[in-house]
């Protein structure tokens, strides 16, 4: 009997060979997209889990909130505070710190020379507390000399062209170091940074910077491992006691500090501070909408199959009706169809499959990953792709089965019009379904793509075309002033980390009786004019006025503010805030000699000389903070730190790159590191790119998969109406009539899928957009295009189908069988 259906299933698939490749191609596309999302969104909850032990390694992360202002969540602790966890938490078995370099070092072994962003500092016990796995050399103990430095496989053969180059220099920055071990690359999914591991005892390392020692001076990632047994609820409620014990914030003003311990696999979805050094942050709720786009992709590959299946139901009827007058069971019949069912599944599961194999190198470059699928040696991967197959066979298998088994056989076999229960009716709702669920994320595509543009453009509210940013330590006014003289160099200046969201430095400024936290952005003349910002009211630096850069001194140093800093003192306008004093701390100027340094200065007095608009090199996910520009500490032709912004001449553009890498050559120092400022501030947004590329991959999924059961149940409509048709052009009725009638029929489901989808999507999006400080909004625009596309695809796939049936003679029509 089995054998009977196999075959009859069989030649039932070679018969019907146009709609059997439709159901396979568009179950194939959908199982190899779902498969391609469920990848994704594990690799997403599996962030540092291949560490072994992960489940007793924290981070520990601070929340400040200065002066009663926003709450602020950083990655970063103060370096003196691995050596007092140490002392005040014997639940602890290590503890160690990472921190990441922030100016590029120069990396060098023989011929080979470059810039390294990668370059990770690390206590000797950090390997110990987080072993990775290794290639060569004791690990444990790889960092316990100061010249000591741990490298990735990629970093040992780029400099030595060897796996295990145990014992010999590297220079970094000119200082020698010995390669103790290899490890491993990184994978993808930790959000670990680092190549190049120098040990932290290094005494020109930055964990050495004894300027940073200051408990509220956070500057490194400390890490602890708990020993077995240890409770992480009591270390957590310890922890308010040791900032009471250990943090002196009597005289810091109205500062609250808390700690956290965050496990590090929890660290990837929870948004830390972000900075040029620091991963992409995940968002569980995004990752959560990613994996039920996956579902809706297998669920209209299945509506497809179930659509199809039905819509050619009463081809079989002739077959159901022998085998039930042959005494066939209505129980045997369902079983039968369910085994094609299973059938058709399993074939497009392995089409599926194997296109996932072959797409999967794209996907893991759209989506910045290293992504595997070992589906053979994976059990859990097998097993889940396993269930997912059954449940499609049957769950998309059940009601074509009923439908097909449920035909009467005397009606059948009479010759008698035969139709489905409810089969036009469910086909109905399933183009629905699958509609509604295109235009839910044709908006969303539409919506992630608008807020990167905005984000990247009118957010920052900078003019960055043309802007090339160079990173120079540090940028002298000698080189900025021979890259300002170039042809094609339209403006040059220099400016602090502070400045481009690099670096964070706050004070606390006064006006009167108010007091508030400010971002102070140390910046060099004509840093404004560079990007096109102009005064509201009031005036930029002058290099005219020596007087611009009076700082460290006790006279009324100018400075610049932003419009937030304006309304958070109270001024009602910018012409109102021009010209009044502030009063702020100051820096102290570590670039002069102690012998010279001026007296750190305590509610300093500064002039207010101009106001500018809001704008800001960071992520559109924060507020744009209250912020003051002057003209940064110098000494010796020195500007503080970091980085020569240009603004380039469009059409001189390849000249002006000459000419700089030539200055360059003269008066830089190491390699160069440039970047365009649109690119350098890619970085904040990757995360955003990437959700919206798969969800824009899955719109691409949907619609394919949505034309082809489209397109072939519109071709067997259009074969089921022909004599209809015929009657109704003999009756007077043109082909324009005809055409009219055919695409209504098929716009009407739309619309319904309009109405279900429409409002869905408001709500998502809405909820998605309130994760950014500045977003666009939801246009109705973006809404009325989501719809008229959804119905041109469907005018479009039912066009040709239609057209052909409408100009077909009559004659030929009243004679169809």
């Amino acid at each position: 009997m089995y054998r009977n259906y196999l075959v009859a299933a069989l030649r039932n698939l070679a018969r019907n060979r146009l709609y059997a490749g439709v159901t396979i191609a568009g179950l194939a596309i959908g199982f190899a997209a779902a498969l391609l999302v469920a990848l994704f969104v594990r690799d997403e909850f599996s962030y540092d889990k291949f560490i072994a032990g992960h489940e007793r390694v924290y981070r520990l992360s601070s929340t400040i909130s200065v002066n009663g202002g926003e709450p602020t969540e950083g990655e970063y602790t103060p370096t003196m505070q691995a050596a007092l966890l140490r002392l005040d938490f014997p639940q602890m078995e290590t503890v160690g710190r990472f921190a990441a370099q922030g100016f590029p070092p120069e990396v060098k072994h023989g011929d080979v020379s470059a810039a390294e962003q990668s370059v990770a500092w690390a206590d000797p016990e950090f390997f110990r507390l987080m072993p990775l796995p290794t290639v060569a050399g004791d690990l444990a103990h790889a960092l316990d000399a100061p010249d000591s430095v741990v490298l990735d496989r990629t970093m040992a053969r780029k400099y030595f062209g060897s796996d295990a180059p145990l014992g010999q220099a590297l220079l970094i920055d000119k200082h020698p170091m010995r390669v103790t071990a290899v490890v491993e690359d990184l994978p993808s999914n930790t959000h670990l940074i680092g190549e190049i591991f120098p040990s932290g005892r290094a005494p020109w390392g930055v964990m050495q910077d004894h300027a940073y020692d200051g408990m509220l001076n956070n500057r490194v990632q400390t890490y602890f491992r708990l020993r077995p047994g240890a409770s992480i609820a009591a270390v957590r409620a310890q922890l308010p006691a040791f900032v009471q014990r250990r943090y002196d914030l009597k005289n810091a003003g109205d500062v609250k500090l808390t700690l956290a311990a965050v496990n590090i696999a929890d660290i990837h979805m929870r948004p830390a501070l972000r900075t040029q050094f620091t991963k992409a942050s995940g968002d569980p709720r995004v990752v959560m909408a990613i994996a039920a786009v996956g579902v809706l992709i297998v669920m209209v590959a299945a509506v497809n199959f179930v659509t199809l299946m039905t819509a050619r139901a009463a081809r079989r009827a002739v077959e159901v009706g022998v085998r039930k007058a042959a005494g066939a069971a209505r129980r045997d019949l369902i079983v039968q169809f369910m085994g094609e069912a299973l059938i058709y599944v399993l074939l497009a599961a392995i089409v599926g499959v194997a296109l996932a194999e072959l797409v999967l190198p794209a996907f893991n470059a759209l989506v910045q990953r290293r992504i595997g699928f070992d589906y053979l040696h994976d059990p859990s991967l097998a097993a889940g792709l396993g269930v997912v197959v059954l449940s499609v066979a049957l769950l998309a298998g059940a009601y074509p089965a009923l439908v097909l088994s449920g035909f009467r056989p005397a009606a059948v076999l009479k010759g008698g019009i035969v139709q489905g229960v409810g089969g036009a009716g469910v086909r109905q709702v399933l183009v629905v379904f699958q509609f509604a669920v295109l235009i839910a994320l044709i908006l969303m595509a539409g919506t992630i793509y608008r807020q990167t543009i905005f984000a990247l453009n009118e957010a920052t509210r900078l003019d960055k075309s043309n802007v090339l940013l160079l990173l120079a330590k540090p940028c002298t006014d000698n080189l900025r002033d021979q890259v300002r003289k170039l042809p094609g160099v339209v403006e040059a200046a220099c400016s602090s980390a502070n400045a481009l969201n690099v670096a964070d430095s706050e004070d606390t400024v006064s006006v009167g009786s108010i007091h508030k936290s400010v971002a102070v952005d140390p910046v060099d003349y004509r840093f404004l004019e560079t990007y096109r910002l102009r005064p509201l009211a009031g005036r930029l630096f002058d290099p005219n006025r020596p007087g611009d850069a009076a700082y460290g001194t006790q006279f009324h140093q100018p400075v610049v503010i932003n419009e937030t800093t304006m309304r958070a003192f109270g001024f009602a306008s910018p012409d109102k805030a021009v010209g009044k004093t502030i009063l702020w701390h100051g820096l102290t100027d570590f670039a002069i000699p102690e012998a010279s340094r001026g007296p750190y200065l305590s509610n300093a007095p500064s002039t207010v000389i101009g106001v500018v608009p809001d704008f800001t090199f960071g992520s559109v996910r924060a507020k744009i903070p209250a912020s003051i520009y002057m003209i940064g500490p110098r000494h010796g032709g020195q500007f503080d730190k970091l980085a020569l912004n240009v603004r380039l001449d469009p059409a001189r553009k390849a000249e002006a790159l000459g000419g700089i890498d030539r200055v360059w050559r003269r008066v830089g120092e190491g390699p160069m590191i440039r970047y365009f400022v649109d690119q350098f501030m890619l970085r904040l947004y990757v995360d955003t790119i990437v959700q919206g590329a798969v969800i824009t991959a899955c719109t691409l999924i949907a619609l394919s998969i949505a034309c082809l059961g489209l397109f072939a149940l519109s071709a067997y409509t259009t074969e089921r109406r022909t004599k209809e048709i015929g009657i109704r052009k003999a009756m007077g009725a043109s082909s324009s009539d005809i055409l009219r009638l055919l695409l209504w029929q098929f716009t009407r489901p739309v619309l319904w899928a309009n109405l279900l989808a429409l409002p869905l999507a408001w709500w998502v999006m809405s909820r998605w957009l309130e994760g950014f400080a500045y977003h666009v909004r939801l246009a109705p625009w973006t809404f009325l295009a989501a719809a008229a596309a959804a119905i041109l695809i469907a005018w479009g796939t039912v066009f040709f189908h239609a057209l052909r049936v409408a100009r077909a003679r009559p004659v030929g029509a009243l004679r169809y069988e």
